[in-house]
């Protein structure tokens, strides 16, 4: 057996393991199930099955591992005085805040904290707070609106992290100074993922359009951000410059929106395929898939499991990789049509049919009108991200070449801005 495929049935198996026991499945019935997966799906012989199911335990008692390790120590229920350090960035509503406080001293785990609108919490602040911690029927703790809430300490957070989420809330600045609000908020979450500034009005229409994951950064808008930025970086110094500077800037903007499972996805995805190129050697999407869920599972195996954005993440991509080639070989797609719609269209029914069933399982809701909205939609994105992209650069250059730039980048925004409210009308 060829190494690239040891190392991807190695990975594949130790996160069957590690999923079966994030699901509660009887280990014996996960080791049954791995031994007939090896068997039937892949044709190997009983002794490779036999090792292969082994690495699905080494899975499975993994996660349990973990659960110990890492498991909450919380007095629920208890009106007690806790101190803390906030670990993401706040999220700003229209009736509260929302901030991860990871708790310091002699207590293990985060809490979700929800107080008044408008305070001036930030990332990285220690904060100490009364009140009692209660568990959601999400399993997620909560502290709604405790007494005493005071800073009593700044950069309790990673000051790299800290530097990069400073330089991301001065990009959203440059568009905000030059764009309509919401021309601004949409740029902005196209580009760094940030959803702070939509309506509620605006949110349900994404939702209702099935437009929702182009704001979510997967890997599209990663790859559309890395060839911009590659590109200028080549015009100005060479390709081996510009490879090396894409190698920090990836993981440099996972950092700076957040670190979602679907933006660590994409990004140590982009890498691999950087690295692939760089060397002249075969980019293996099946691998690279798979090697990219073990690393991220190595570290939280909950995640796979317990992080529906994870999941959607990598069902999109799977349907895209494997379903695409098949629809189009099934429709005769050999050339791309007016505006590449053929396309997109096949690319967004290989992702929608992928992710149906998580969805409607964990939200009960599918959107019927996304196919057509993502037709009308996608091919305008990358133009749209390029035009918004430059339009934050040259606001740290020139205020008036940014607005000449922003009016440019409106054009965009405003049709993309329709269709997502024509196809979110209820009526639909």
């Amino acid at each position: 057996m060829p190494l690239h495929d040891k190392a991807f049935y190695l990975a594949l198996f130790f996160i069957i393991g590690t999923v079966a026991a994030g699901f509660g499945i009887n280990v014996w019935w996960a080791l049954l199930g791995a031994f007939l997966i090896s068997k039937v799906v892949f044709s190997m012989s009983a002794k490779k099955a036999l090792v292969f199911t082994a690495i699905c335990f080494f899975g499975f008692f993994y996660l349990h591992l973990y659960d110990v390790l890492h498991k909450d120590i919380i007095p629920l229920g208890e009106s007690q005085h806790f101190e803390g350090t906030i670990v993401e960035e706040p999220e700003e509503g229209i009736q509260s805040t929302r901030v991860t406080v990871k708790l310091d001293s002699q207590y293990r785990g985060k809490v979700w904290l929800y107080t008044s609108p408008g305070n001036t919490l930030e990332y990285g602040d220690i904060i100490a707070f009364e009140g009692s911690i209660e568990v959601s029927p999400g399993g997620v703790n909560i502290a709604s609106f405790p007494g005493g809430l005071g800073v009593v300490g700044k950069d309790g957070g990673n000051s790299v992290r800290g530097a990069l989420i400073k330089f991301k809330g001065a990009l959203i600045g440059k568009l905000e100074a030059v764009l309509p609000a919401e021309h601004a908020a949409l740029a902005s979450g196209l580009l760094l993922g940030e959803r702070a500034e939509f309506t509620d009005e605006f949110e349900e229409a994404m939702r209702r359009s099935g437009t929702t994951h182009i704001v979510a950064l997967s890997g599209y808008n990663i790859a559309i951000l890395v060839l911009v930025i590659s590109g200028i970086f080549s015009y100005i110094w060479n390709r081996r410059v510009a490879f090396y500077l894409s190698l920090l800037i990836i993981p440099g903007f996972v950092v700076m929106t957040g670190a979602a499972p679907s933006v660590v996805r994409a990004g140590i995805m982009g890498l691999i395929l950087l690295l692939a190129e760089n060397q002249s050697r075969p980019y293996s999407p099946r691998n690279a898939i798979t090697l990219t869920a073990l690393g991220m599972i190595f570290f939280n195996p909950r995640v796979g499991v317990d992080d529906v954005g994870f999941q959607l993440s990598f069902a999109a991509l799977l349907g895209i990789i494997y379903l695409y080639p098949f629809l189009g070989k099934k429709f005769k797609v050999q050339s791309e049509g007016f505006l590449s719609w053929k396309k997109n269209a096949l690319q967004t029914a290989s992702a929608q049919i992928a992710v149906l069933p998580i969805i409607l399982f964990t939200f009960g809701f599918f959107s019927p009108v996304a196919l057509i909205s993502n037709v009308l939609i996608l091919e305008f994105i990358p133009i749209t991200m390029l035009f918004s992209f430059v339009t934050t650069i040259l606001g740290f250059v020139s205020f008036h070449l940014s607005l000449i730039m922003g009016w440019i980048s409106s054009v965009f925004l405003g049709y993309e801005i329709f269709i997502i409210k024509f196809f979110g009308l209820s009526w639909l």
